[in-house]
């Protein structure tokens, strides 16, 4: 049997969205990598030998417990870096006034969030044909690093660490049709949606023409006449 096979590149987008009562969404459309290690408990091998024979062997498997996943970003957001640092940042509008990292010697309750990952199927001619979501749950933010140089853009590096609860994937991966349109509020549904090709990220609960069984954080396609949850 042929091997389906697709053509995936680049990263297209990153949105974060925060699991609170009231979900915060961030989108960074200026991220140059990603890439998500596993963390695995390790399993062992133990052996039965006596002199030159192995009689049975007693092995146990290797168990992913999450991912860590690091993001390059190519400028500085203020919010962005707040939250995967644990701090304070004060924006006004287009205005960054300061940031304050967390106290030092002291516990930081990070807020944790899902992280998802956009690329893009490509075709011969160098056409998107779709959209890939690599979706990481329940992740935390560690401290984050500054590192300067002189002639450079400064582009910060987040690590924020994605654990899963008990029975849940520590991956997903999601074909869409397009990126989709982040739905906070009703005001924010497409006034115009395209069966089959406008899609949307469902960012709050109670949006009006969402999927009944479409939870925070999932997505739906326009069928024609209604978003239906993939």
């Amino acid at each position: 049997m042929e091997t389906l096979q697709m053509a995936i590149a680049n990263i297209e987008r990153v949105d974060i969205l925060t699991e609170e009562a009231a979900p915060r969404v961030y989108s960074i459309d200026t991220a140059s990598d990603a890439s998500a290690e596993a963390q695995v408990s390790s399993g062992a091998e133990k052996e039965l030998r006596i002199k030159n024979q192995i009689l049975a062997q007693n092995v146990t498997e290797d168990i992913v417990k999450g991912y860590n996943v690091t993001l390059t970003d190519s400028v500085f957001a203020p919010e962005v870096f707040a939250l995967v640092d644990g701090g304070v940042s004060s924006v006004s509008g287009d205005e960054f006034k300061s940031y304050a990292a967390p106290t030092a010697g002291e516990v930081v309750e990070r807020v944790r969030c899902s992280l998802a990952v956009y690329a893009s199927e490509k075709d011969y001619g160098g056409n998107s044909l779709s959209y890939f979501a690599f979706i990481f749950p329940h992740a935390k933010g560690s401290p984050a690093s500054v590192s300067l140089k002189d002639g450079e853009f400064y582009a910060p590096s987040y690590t924020l660490k994605s654990r899963p609860s008990k029975g849940q994937s520590p991956v997903r991966a999601v074909r869409l049709p397009s990126l989709p349109v982040i739905v906070a509020a009703d005001a924010d549904l497409p006034a115009s949606p395209v069966a089959g090709k406008t899609c949307i990220l469902i960012a709050a609960s109670g949006i009006t023409g969402a999927p009944d069984n479409a939870a925070v954080g999932s997505y739906a396609v326009f069928n024609g006449s209604a978003y239906t949850a993939v």
